[in-house]
């Protein structure tokens, strides 16, 4: 976030550093949002009150929250211990979190793939290969820098397949490294696999 606007929370008279579903906020009161909003996703979650309709905007606050967590510790450079601790949380009750929205087992598996974007002024083709698969998509590693919602096409030579692909999350993990989650847009299964037969693997 490179704008000098004012955090919105009441009476903060700090400049905002980064972005929350539309809100603008100072490191601060970023943290505080994520809290006071997981809690009640939370509480919706354990006592059965989140409705179909609600998970689709959870799963974009959780990538959004995620994503400004791993932003602020990495660009951040006068983090106290506190501050970082609590962005760790974060990450960490988003991981949770997302363990609701799951619609199908995880299961860890290597198949190497090639991931082609055609976006204009953004073409790109990489070879790389996936880390864990879903009925509904797969996490992948890349060294492309990718945005949430751009569609990629995402070919298994091994299968003489291809398919569309969206990114539903980002995750940095380094220079150049990237660490994503890919939704299949109009395919289903493409993996092949008896899901009623694969437990869920932790990621």
């Amino acid at each position: 976030m490179t704008e000098t606007a004012g955090c919105i929370a009441q009476d903060c008279a700090s400049p905002a550093v980064c972005r929350l579903q539309r809100g603008a906020y100072c490191r601060g009161h970023f943290i505080s949002a994520c809290y006071e909003r997981m809690d009640e996703y939370a509480r919706q979650v354990q006592e059965r009150r989140l409705r179909d309709a609600a998970t689709d905007i959870l799963r974009e606050f959780l990538s959004e929250c995620s994503r400004q967590a791993v932003e602020l510790a990495e660009s951040a450079a006068d983090l106290d211990n506190l501050e970082r601790a609590r962005l760790l949380d974060i990450l960490l009750r988003a991981t949770d979190l997302s363990q609701y929205l799951r619609r199908s087992p995880r299961l860890a598996a290597i198949h190497p793939i090639r991931l082609r974007s055609d976006k204009l002024g953004r073409v790109w083709e990489q070879d790389t290969r996936t880390r864990v698969l879903s009925r509904y998509g797969a996490l992948v590693e890349v060294r492309q820098a990718v945005e949430n919602d751009d569609v990629l096409t995402l070919e298994w030579p091994e299968r003489n397949k291809q398919a569309r692909v969206r990114v539903a999350w980002v995750n940095p993990r380094g220079p150049n490294q990237f660490a994503i989650g890919l939704e299949f847009i109009d395919v289903d299964n493409f993996w092949e696999l008896d899901w009623t037969r694969i437990g869920t693997s932790s990621l």
